[in-house]
Parts: structure tokens; sequence; C-alpha cells
């Protein structure tokens, strides 16, 4: 008995061994792809461009955020023309908003793995946004996403902001989300 176990677990962790990968690292056109997508993504967020900031998503795209959930570029566009009608509202009559130091997001220590067949991939990066005449970090996170390639070109499917300076938004202390991707969601699928 303990001979067909040790064979069993032997045959197991072979063929766990030898399976093939579901994720690869990307090409450097598909990593500079995806980051242009992610630069493309925080400009026309911070400029409250709410149609380019739709197209980075799939038609059926999924954006959660600390306002809740917004699926599809009609919905996704209506959250960031929210935003700027709040701003404009804002402002006192005859105020443009020019030189009011409007917050910006900055995206680094991008992560990326793309399916074997290079249709999809999924990316993990951390977010700062910087606001203020006296500029200072007023929040900051990482984004945890998965995209799918349509016609040669990169859309978000999904895309989740943690936020790390949020209570009950932040992440789990100590849990890498590299190296443990499915505690937030960032598994690639086969």
């Amino acid at each position: 008995m303990r001979t067909i176990r040790l064979t069993l677990a032997t045959t197991l962790i072979a063929m766990a061994l030898s399976a093939p990968a579901l994720a690869r690292n990307p090409t450097a056109q598909e990593r500079a792809d995806i980051e242009n997508l992610a630069y493309r993504y925080v400009f026309a967020l911070d400029w409250r461009d709410p149609e380019t900031y739709a197209g980075t998503f799939a038609p059926d795209g999924v954006l959660t955020y600390g306002g809740g959930e917004a699926k599809g570029r009609e919905a996704i566009a209506k959250v960031i023309q929210g935003m700027r009608d709040r701003e404009m509202a804002n402002l006192k009559p005859g105020e443009t908003g020019q030189g009011s130091a409007h917050a910006q997001h900055f995206i680094s220590s991008m992560v990326i793995d793309v399916s074997k067949d290079g249709r999809s991939a999924v990316a993990q990066a951390y977010w700062m946004m910087v606001r203020g005449a006296e500029p200072r970090i007023a929040a900051y996170g990482h984004y945890v996403d998965r995209l799918v390639k349509i016609k040669g070109q990169w859309y978000y499917t999904a895309r989740r902001t943690v936020n790390e300076q949020t209570k009950g938004r932040e992440t789990f202390p100590f849990i890498n989300p590299v190296t443990n991707p499915e505690r937030y969601g960032a598994a690639l699928e086969e």
C-alpha cells in the first residue's frame, strides 16, 4: 500500500512538472502594448475623458473601483463623466479649472503574464495618485487586471483597483499578489 501511494505521488509530481504552463512572460511588444494601454487609461482618467477611458476596456469589460462596479463601456464612461460633472459643478462662476493642480496617477512595477496562445493576459501594477498645488500622495494601491487581445489590440476585460489607504479595499498583509494571484483574482485561466 505504501509503495502504491509513493508511486502515485511520484507520478502526480512528474505530471505537474511536465504540464504545460498556463502563462509565459510577455514579448517586448506585448509588454510595450500593455503598458501603453495602462498609460492611456491614466491619462484619460486624470483628464476626465470618458470615451478614451472606456475605450481601454473590451466592450463587455468590468471596472471595479472604490465607488462600486461598472460593466460595459457605456457604464464605464458614465463613471468618468460623473467625476467630470461633479468637478465642473464645484467651480466658481468664470473658473475653468485650469491651474487647479488636478490629480495625476502614476503606474509602476508592472508584472504581466500572457497566456500561451497570446490572446489573454493578467497584469498587476502599483499606482499612486498625486494631488495639490503643493503635491502630496493622496492615494495609492495596485491594479489587478485581466486583458484580452482583440484584432491585435489589448483591452481590459476586468480592472480592479485596490486602494491601500481605504479600509476594506486594502490587500492581505504579507500575501504577495504576484506569487499568490488567486487571492486577488489575478490567476490566468486556461
